[in-house]
């Protein structure tokens, strides 16, 4: 039991000491509950304090001693809380002028310095202590530290933004599926996220990187430049270690970025490679013009930025697949309607062709027994000769169409390349006329015997002879077409020349599809057939424009594939073919 005492003395009334009184009081309850009191305040992680308003404290628990980071009482007693605890003396200020007008302040976050001078986050909740008169003598109240609170919600709120970016570029890069538009804005998004000045997209090809799109530089690039080569070494090593994030000082930059970055100002350079799985897809290059490193978040953010990049660009390159695809597919199917529409023609030109040779026959016949007769006088003789000379060449033109509407097995025989020519031509004398096209002639008249099949290069011949006739409407009413053969170190060689426009991309005009005719008028498909046919004969087929003429088509066949003709004797190494009766 703890007992407080107090002793009085007792006057009488002449103010005299009678006696001296002592009273005991049992204060073991009120011991306990200050015990009590004290330890609960040891013990709590808050800091406790009571401060004078001149910023003194009174008393502090061993929380606030830890929090401050001092290691004696004494020193913390002596500290000056406004000069030393506060960073900003207004928040001192201001949490003084709360606590005069309000009495209290709860939850009032500023800026602590401890003694090592680590800034921590606090949160005071505190009231003011008063006395008689009103006039505030001291504070007390709690402070918690709430640094590592702010750091984790300060990291939650990154991580938030973080995906608010990603699905934001997300959107972008899927919403349209113009490639280009949607990388300059997923571009646009990182200059305003990261602060950077400018930020490009290349993709790589082979070894060159072609620029998909840019934005931020000051001056203009065309994006269809010149590709960059890149060092095959260089590649192998990012390969190597699956790099994702680069800077561009330890890469071998080509010249031509050296002198873009030096005349764009740009101090700072990093490249994010773009990855398809385990396929370098191009990267991702972001620049600034002040010195700039990121933080290993700001990498990882990027590296998911470029994660999304390299998922769209293969999105876009399956549909523009999938789309060509699709076309060519569609062609094919209208190559094939022609086909069996062709096949059509052809079965008509034959049955035609049958019905006019029963009338042709007689007209010869009948010519021919009026020239002999001699019942007609000189004149008669002449019309009737003309008369028959006309009828033998209707004949021959039936003959071709029949021939040319046939279907033929592929057949190696001796043929002459002039004849092929003069029959090829013959078919298209009527049309060549009306449509005022002038054919001029070179043919070599020594011009020797080649094995190949005569249908297969009598279609070669008429679509050389549709093209120029095609291209020559196109730009005039009339014009003119120069074929031409010949013989060079033993290549024999058939030349088509138009007076049209000449040939937009010689590179691609033997490809599958490629055309420049209008819908409906071709397929794309002519060229792509003679060109296998040549080839199929053991020879090329080459095109070039030639000034002031229009497109020139060269066909050469090696003179090795010649046929020896009968009664020819055959030369030391070279196999006879015996000739073929038809």
């Amino acid at each position: 039991m703890v007992v407080a005492s107090r002793w009085s003395l007792r006057r009488d009334e002449q103010e005299r000491a009678v006696a001296i009184l002592e009273t005991n009081n049992d204060i073991t309850e009120r011991k306990r509950a200050e015990e009590k009191y004290r330890t609960l305040v040891a013990s709590v992680q808050e800091g406790v304090f009571i401060s004078t308003p001149a910023g003194r404290f009174l008393d502090f628990n061993d929380a606030m001693l830890r929090m401050t980071g001092y290691s004696s009482r004494e020193e913390l007693l002596a500290l000056d809380i406004g000069a030393r605890l506060f960073v900003n003396s207004s928040d001192r200020d201001r949490l003084r002028r709360l606590l005069q007008e309000h009495g209290s302040v709860a939850d009032f976050e500023f800026e602590m310095r401890r003694k090592d001078g680590e800034i921590r986050n606090i949160l005071e909740s505190s009231t003011a202590i008063r006395d008689a008169s009103g006039q505030v003598t001291a504070y007390q109240g709690f402070v918690l530290d709430v640094t590592e609170r702010k750091s984790a919600e300060g990291e939650i709120r990154r991580r938030n933004r973080e995906l608010m970016v990603l699905n934001s570029i997300a959107q972008t890069l899927t919403e349209s599926l113009d490639l280009r538009d949607s990388l300059q804005r997923t571009l646009r998004q990182l200059l305003e996220l990261f602060s950077l000045d400018t930020s490009s997209i290349y993709l790589l090809e082979e070894h060159t990187m072609r620029r998909l799109a840019a934005v931020g530089q000051r001056f203009e690039y065309p994006l269809k430049a010149e590709p960059l080569d890149l060092p095959a070494e260089m590649l192998r090593q990012i390969n190597a270690v699956h790099a994702k994030f680069l800077s561009t000082q330890s890469l071998p930059t080509p010249p031509a970025v050296r002198e873009m970055m030096r005349k764009e100002g740009l101090v700072s350079s990093y490249v994010v490679v773009l990855w398809a799985k385990d396929r370098i897809l191009g990267g991702l290059v972001v620049s600034s013009r002040s010195a700039r490193e990121f933080s290993p978040a700001d990498v990882n953010l990027l590296i998911a930025v470029g994660s999304q990049i390299s998922s769209a660009m293969q999105r876009s390159l399956l549909y523009e697949e999938a789309r060509q695809a699709y076309e060519n597919l569609r062609r094919t199917q209208e190559q094939l309607l022609h086909s069996d529409k062709m096949a059509a023609v052809g079965q008509l030109i034959s049955g035609v062709a049958h019905e006019l040779n029963n009338p042709l026959t007689a007209i010869l016949g009948y010519s021919q027994l009026l020239t002999s007769s001699g019942q007609t006088g000189p004149q008669g003789l002449e019309y009737a000769d003309k008369l028959y000379k006309q009828a033998q060449r209707t004949h021959r033109i039936v003959q071709n169409l029949l021939s040319f509407s046939r279907q033929h097995k592929p057949e190696r025989v001796p043929v002459h390349l002039n004849q092929i020519l003069e029959d090829t031509l013959a078919l298209r004398d009527y049309d060549l006329r009306m449509s005022n096209i002038r054919v001029n002639l070179e043919l070599d008249p020594e011009l020797p015997t080649v094995s190949a099949d005569p249908h297969q290069l009598q279609q070669v011949f008429l679509n050389m002879v549709n093209n120029a006739v095609d291209a020559i409407l196109e730009h005039a009413t009339d014009g003119d077409v120069w074929v031409r053969t010949g013989c060079e170190r033993d290549i024999l060689f058939v030349e088509f020349t138009d007076s049209g426009p000449g040939v937009q991309d010689s590179s691609r005009v033997f490809d599958p599809f490629y055309t420049t005719k209008p819908v409906g008028k071709g397929t794309g498909l002519g060229l792509s057939i003679c060109y296998g046919i040549i080839t199929e004969h053991g020879g090329s087929i080459h095109v070039r424009n030639a000034p002031p003429r229009g497109a020139s088509f060269r066909i050469e066949l090696p003179q090795q594939a010649r046929v020896a003709t009968e009664g020819e004797a055959p030369r030391s190494g070279e196999m006879r073919i015996a000739p073929v009766n038809r």
